[in-house]
């Protein structure tokens, strides 16, 4: 059965003391990106997704998370390195949003992630008209007054989640269409789209093969000990 798990976090509870024990954790190339930051927000949600990604990778590679070692990439998703030759790498993909951090990992195929904070007080029409197809417009026009804000980030959070995933498989032909006959697509060739709404986040998982289960878990306490009983408990 085809699995993933997403973890989220909220960057903002991060404790001083707890953000220089993370520090420590990052390589070089890390360091010199956080600092980059200029936001401490900002800061905190790098900060804390590349933990997550450490915390993902070394749980579904079975080694530890100080093994687990990462590399910045302009312009691309993090290099992840794994102390064994030729050790299966987990696939991942990290979002952020309004100080929530996301990391969606999977032993069984390629994924791309995003999340987003709803906003119900945004021209969220207007946006589309400006960031969407004209069929995509169309189709958020038509949609209920009342639902429309969490049918524009729904739409927005699949075409950002597909967008990485296919930045994953080296595909560089333009983003599908998300809508087709006025209906909105969750599915494609060699994508498989799955939202939800939590924590005030629209939350997109895209997926080169379709996943049966998805666990969603929202991680408490601030030391990856807590987060590893947390994981235990909930995940199969």
């Amino acid at each position: 059965m085809r699995s993933a798990f997403i973890l989220l976090y909220n960057a903002s509870q991060l404790a001083d003391d707890e953000r220089d024990r993370f520090l420590a954790c990052l390589g070089e190339s890390e360091l010199l990106r956080y600092r980059r930051f200029l936001r401490p927000l900002r800061q905190r949600e790098f900060l804390l997704g590349r933990i997550l990604l450490r915390f993902a990778v070394a749980r579904l590679a079975g080694v530890t998370l100080e093994a687990v070692q990462i590399a910045e990439r302009k312009n691309q998703a993090p290099l992840v390195q794994l102390p064994v030759a030729g050790a299966a790498l987990p696939f991942f993909s990290l979002s952020h949003s309004r100080g929530w951090v996301a990391c969606a990992a999977s032993v069984d195929t390629a994924l791309g992630l995003d999340a987003e904070m709803l906003d119900t007080e945004r021209d969220v029409d207007a946006i589309a008209r400006a960031a969407f197809s004209e069929e995509e417009s169309d189709w958020l026009s038509s949609r209920p007054a009342e639902d429309k804000a969490a049918d524009f980030y729904a739409l927005w959070s699949s075409k950002e989640a597909l967008f990485k995933l296919m930045s994953v498989q080296g595909d560089g032909s333009p983003s599908p269409e998300h809508v087709a006959a006025g209906v909105r697509l969750r599915s494609g060739p060699d994508w498989h789209a799955r939202t939800w709404t939590q924590q005030g986040l629209v939350i997109t998982l895209c997926s080169r093969e379709r996943l049966q289960s998805v666990a969603r878990i929202c991680l408490l306490g601030a030391a990856p000990s807590a987060w590893t009983l947390q994981l235990d408990s909930q995940l199969p």
